[in-house]
């Protein structure tokens, strides 16, 4: 959007977008009745309240009240989003998704600014579950893009400057501890309950050993020369 002033009056010009790359059509808004002005508001807000509904069908939901209620809700959320500036806006340029490594060290920025926020209001950590100060952490993150920025440049810096001694020299993996991670290990995977594919399947036929084969051969060879007796 661009902003222009005529006569002291504040008008906003936005260029639509048409379909099939046909280009774009300016609208001068400041020229628009505002019966019309409310019309284009109302179709705008309503394409936006109604975004990601794709899911929300009669398969998914049978009954018809519940189907509506979701939709409502869905409705609502996406407006709550919109007074939070949490919208996909049109023609913006898509932001570059950090790695995971990026955003680790990130989210370690953005705990340790909420703590410090913590602090600053006399408010104790410990009184505060984890779960919330990650909440807030992903919100600071949302809000202020340059945590990320700083992020990168962190680990590119540490990337440059190796470590002045041998980390894994002096760390070890611990042989107990090894061992009551593995037993914890086997503990969740004896309880886990099989899968339904698991279930139906039925245990295959042991195969006979050579030997085994070789024994009941001679003693059915024996059995029938008895007989011809």
């Amino acid at each position: 959007m661009t902003d222009l002033t005529t006569n002291d009056t504040p008008s906003t010009l936005i260029a639509i977008p048409l379909k099939n790359g046909a280009g774009f059509v300016d609208v001068d808004t400041a020229r628009l009745p505002d019966d019309v002005y409310r019309e284009a508001l109302l179709q705008g807000l309503k394409v936006i309240a109604e975004r990601a509904m794709s899911k929300i069908t009669k398969e998914a939901y049978p009954d018809d009240a519940e189907r509506k209620g979701a939709i409502r809700a869905k409705a609502e959320a996406n407006v709550e989003d919109m007074y939070q500036g949490q919208v996909k806006i049109t023609g913006a340029v898509a932001i570059k998704k950090a790695s995971g490594a990026v955003m680790t060290e990130a989210m370690r920025l953005a705990r340790n600014l909420v703590k410090d926020a913590m602090k600053a209001s006399k408010i104790k950590i410990s009184t505060v579950k984890a779960s919330d100060i990650t909440v807030a952490a992903k919100q600071l993150i949302a809000n202020d893009p340059s945590l990320v920025t700083t992020a990168e440049a962190n680990l590119a810096k540490r990337a440059e400057t190796p470590a002045p001694i041998s980390i894994l020299s002096l760390v070890k993996p611990d042989p107990d501890l090894v061992a009551k991670a593995k037993a914890k290990a086997d503990a969740v995977k004896a309880e886990k309950p099989l899968s339904k594919t698991q279930a139906g399947k039925v245990a295959p036929r042991a195969k006979a050993k050579p030997e085994a084969v070789v024994a009941h051969a001679a003693t059915a060879k024996g059995h029938s020369g008895h007989t011809a007796h």
